[in-house]
């Protein structure tokens, strides 16, 4: 199993001035003696002695604890971690030391008093989930931070002290397995014992008395200078308060939120600021290490103390994996019923609002982000913050495809309205339609093409004078913002993919069969790339066709030839041309994958870059009269309507929408209502994006489907 470790603290490991031990957490004592007594504190003295006089001078009335948890998987790269701290100083004492900064925080427009936040002082813990006793790597990680802290100048202008702490959790219990949460207890126990450790720590004492800590992790990264100094002033702000933090700030949950329990959504992130010393938050505390040998541990601290709340609050009880519900003997587990107790604490500390958001720290949890999305905060958690299109970098052609009449005028009259990356425009036609003389929508040039070949050629027939282009139809508006996504540095586009399984994809007969057909070209591929999401290398996908029609014919018409089970059934429910997915296994096949960064639409989300706005339209004008008298007489097909929050592209139109949709002001998008668990969704399931620009059209629609980009909420973030 893979394993994680957290928390510890020490001074220079190689040496050390004290070796002090604790009583062991609660969790720890059916370990043997030596675990027991293994779990020990360094401390590291004062930088230098003139500090340590000018600070004793003036003994500030207040303290904060920065901890920085990690483990054994991330304690060698803890030191680079810090990297943003020098070019963006926690406060204003560091910056004589790193240049001149603005002074006036940035525009920050927080009202807490200055000379407040000047009263209280910092101190950094590097907190190590195992023994350190056991770890190099984790001795050499604090080491080379230590020699950081004791150099004149820079970021540890910024804190008083420096310690080394551990959490001593056994390395066979330092478990953080996200794809296990469905199926083992404890597979978050290493971060839930950490957190515990680390609250009971600053509590105790110890090391100081501690107004409270900020729980910093590594993936916590400041994006503004003086985050310390702002940080200090939102706390005196806030005041009082159990957590102060961040909820999910991010819009990858936005096609399922209706689904997402009320918990989840309103839950504050695990790295914020918590008060040790608020009754309500000792008793959650102490309830988390209560459920340790209990399912309720297969639950993250930060969601589960927010599961306690809302329990209190509304009477909502969690529920949990089945198979975690399961005993040993395969026998359903009987959980002790604890709202009772939970609306108790409630009642008494609900009405002070124990949980607080501070704009100054943003929870994006492995969200993919360009730096337009970046806004009043200081702090980013768990965001991949990549490179937006440049013009000078990149010329990128978009292609529309068009069907049986002239809906593509109602892209290109909205194009010029949206701030998108393209230079001209392809429009491939079919022989029917002629071509306007003028087209006059949008100022980008226009080209046709008459396609000599079925539609679903366009990936590969569309002639591209640019490097790049995209592939869309004419059901489809260009977003307000496409944003696509680059590496920074080298300059990659950034790609969603959908994972090849059976949630994802594989129950889907459409999904399925273009998987086996990109399985072709490259055994056990397993990546779904949308035809619309591909930013497409032109010379590659020259190379890709070639090669493609050289082994299924020109038109595809040897697509199925081998496949005994279609010819048999005579029917097709696979793509009839290339698709995006067959585009990426030959990327992967030819060494040629590394032109791209690939990135888990399921983990860190997706923006579709083009908005279906004729989705009835769609799927009608390519029925025959036939089927469409079916569709039409049968289930009321030409009765429906879209319902989709997302097709609301401004904040007029979203709260105008009847549906409840809430807009997203930083991404420019619109999203469902929430809604109290197991409520009734404002519409009966959340659209598919596309797979490819047509649909079968023998009816059954619901083959055809393409996956979601996530059945589920991840509670790992």
């Amino acid at each position: 199993m893979t394993q994680r470790t957290s928390g510890g603290q020490l001074s220079s490991m190689n040496d050390l001035t004290s070796h002090l031990h604790t009583t062991p957490p609660p969790w720890q004592k059916q370990h043997s003696m030596r675990a027991r007594n293994m779990f020990r504190k360094y401390i590291i003295k004062d930088k230098c002695n003139d500090r340590t006089d000018k600070r004793k001078l003036n003994q500030p009335n207040r303290r904060l604890a920065i901890l920085r948890p990690f483990c054994a998987f991330d304690a060698e790269a803890l030191p680079t971690t810090f990297a943003a701290w020098e070019s963006l100083p926690p406060c204003k004492a560091a910056v004589s030391d790193l240049g001149d900064i603005d002074d006036d925080l940035d525009g920050y427009n927080g009202t807490s008093s200055k000379e407040e936040s000047k009263d209280v002082a910092a101190d950094l813990f590097l907190f190590y989930s195992q023994s350190y006793y056991d770890s190099p790597e984790a001795v050499t990680a604090v080491d080379s931070i230590i020699k950081t802290f004791n150099e004149p100048g820079g970021w540890s202008e910024c804190f008083e002290n420096i310690y080394a702490i551990e959490a001593n959790i056994p390395p066979e219990l330092d478990l953080y397995l996200p794809s296990a949460q469905e199926d083992l207890y404890n597979w978050v126990n290493g971060p839930n014992r950490q957190y515990e450790a680390g609250f009971r720590v600053i509590q105790s004492g110890e090391w100081g008395q501690y107004d409270g800590f900020y729980l910093m992790e590594g993936d916590s990264i400041p994006v503004k200078a003086h985050w310390l100094d702002v940080l200090l002033e939102e706390i005196e702000k806030f005041r009082p308060f159990a957590i102060l933090g961040a909820k999910y700030n991010g819009d990858k949950w936005d096609q399922f939120y209706e689904k997402i329990p009320i918990s989840l959504l309103h839950h504050i992130n695990g790295n914020g600021i918590y008060n040790t010393s608020h009754p309500l938050l000792d008793r959650l505390v102490g309830q988390l290490e209560v459920e340790a040998p209990c399912p309720f541990n297969s639950i993250p601290y930060d969601y589960r103390m927010s599961q306690m709340a809302t329990e209190g609050a509304l009477g909502i009880v969690p529920k949990l994996a089945p198979k975690i519900m399961l005993n040993e003997d395969g026998q359903n587990i009987t959980l002790s019923n604890n709202t009772a107790m939970f609306g108790r604490w409630w009642d008494r500390w609900g009405p002070e609002t124990p949980f607080k958001e501070t704009p100054a720290i943003h929870n994006y949890a492995a969200t993919n982000l360009v730096p337009r999305h970046l806004g009043p905060e200081y702090v980013i958690h768990g965001a991949k913050l990549y490179s937006p299109w440049s013009p000078k970098k990149n010329k990128i052609t978009l292609v529309i495809s068009e069907w049986f009449s002239d809906r593509s005028s109602s892209l290109l009259s909205h194009l010029d309205e949206a701030e998108h990356p393209f230079s001209e425009i392809v429009l491939m036609l079919p022989p029917s339609i002629p071509e306007k003389e003028v087209y006059n929508e949008t100022r980008l040039p226009v080209k046709t093409h008459h396609r000599l070949s079925s539609d679903f050629m366009d990936l590969c027939d569309a002639p591209i004078d640019t490097e790049w282009f995209m592939l869309t139809n004419s059901y489809h508006h260009v977003a307000k913002h496409v944003d696509l996504m680059f590496t920074p540095g080298a300059f990659k586009p950034v790609i969603p993919f959908t994972p090849a399984t059976y949630p994802f994809c594989l129950k889907f007969p459409y999904c399925k069969e273009t998987v086996t057909l990109a399985q072709r070209t490259s055994k056990g591929h397993d990546k779904v790339v949308q035809d619309f999401d591909m930013l497409y290398h032109t010379e590659t996908r020259n190379a890709f066709c070639t090669g493609w029609k050289e082994n299924y014919g020109t038109e595809g018409e040897d697509l199925y030839k081998k496949d005994r089970r279609a010819l048999r059934r005579k029917k097709f429910i696979g793509p009839k041309g290339p698709t995006g997915t067959d585009y990426t296994a030959y990327l992967v096949a030819n060494g040629k994958d590394g032109m791209y960064k690939f990135t888990d639409r399921s983990l860190y989300g997706a923006r579709n870059p083009f908005l279906k706005v004729f989705a009835k339209q769609e799927k009608m004008d390519g029925l025959s009269a036939e089927d469409l008298a079916k569709l039409s007489g049968v289930t009321g097909f030409d009765n429906t309507t879209d319902c989709s929050c997302s097709n609301f592209e401004t904040a007029g139109a979203c709260a105008g929408s009847g549906l409840g949709c809430v807009f997203r002001a930083v991404f420019q998008t619109c999203h469902p209502p929430e809604q109290i668990d197991d409520g009734s969704p404002i519409c009966p399931e959340t659209p598919s994006p596309t797979m490819a620009p047509t649909v079968d059209l023998d009816g059954r629609m619901d083959d055809t489907e393409a996956p979601t980009s996530s059945p589920v909420a991840s509670s790992s973030g």
